[in-house]
């Protein structure tokens, strides 16, 4: 199918490019209208809720981009695709309920997942811009 390869380019980096921007709109502009607009932890529970519900959707980009990656013979941004869906899905697991008990007289901070899913969320939105690009150039 070399006849299909450049249409193959072009949409695994427009799936990678998609997640990315879906990326950057939850961990930037979310993050930073919620935290304007509303209380610390109104702020808090929004972003959690927009990041587990994006990281699916984000990760499903990534998979389709992987699977245009790979019939186009794009390695490197299949691989790439494929680490940064596994990023984004990875959010899940780190906003996810704990069932541990705090110490007694001791305080939990909730604010750490938030914090780590929000730059882990900045990281992987470069990978899968990175892997548009390999895309792009068939790599």
């Amino acid at each position: 199918m070399p006849d299909l390869d450049p249409l193959f380019h072009a949409a695994a980096a427009f799936f990678a490019g998609g997640a990315a921007a879906s990326g950057w709109t939850a961990a930037v502009i979310v993050a930073n209208t919620s935290f304007d607009g509303l209380d610390h932890g109104r702020a808090d529970r929004h972003l959690r809720k927009v990041l587990v519900a994006a990281a699916g959707f984000q990760a499903a980009l990534l998979g389709i981009a992987a699977g245009f990656a790979v019939m186009s013979g794009a390695t490197a941004a299949f691989i790439t695709s494929g680490v940064a869906a596994l990023g984004f899905l990875s959010n899940i697991w780190t906003l996810a309920p704990r069932r541990d008990k705090a110490a007694p007289g001791a305080r939990r901070r909730t604010s750490t997942g938030r914090i780590v899913a929000v730059a882990l969320t900045l990281m992987v939105t470069l990978l899968s811009a990175a892997a548009g690009a390999l895309a792009v150039f068939g790599v």
